[in-house]
């Protein structure tokens, strides 16, 4: 199963909700580094004051996910998430 989700969601990450712009993870270079679990990998782009490290766990639009990578840029923090088994 394919997630092309795209748009705005709700965005639970130690304790502490916000909105994310949710983007899918596209591309070769992507599809090399996540292999087999690319299909369950969303690309969040969260407030700059978003506090969140690769290995948390959130919770998009109530659905369980983990952290595998963070970019830090001027006007927000860029997030790789993995889906996970509730």
């Amino acid at each position: 199963m394919r997630l092309l989700f795209r748009g705005r969601a709700q965005v639970i990450c130690r304790g502490k909700d916000m909105r994310a712009a949710v983007r899918p993870v596209n591309g070769m270079l992507d599809r090399r580094r996540y292999g087999e679990y690319v299909q369950d990998m969303l690309r969040l782009l969260l407030p700059c004051d978003a506090a969140i490290r690769p290995g948390d766990t959130l919770t998009v639009s109530g659905a369980p996910y983990v952290c595998v990578r963070t970019r830090v840029f001027a006007g927000h923090v860029q997030c790789d998430v993995r889906r996970r088994s509730a």
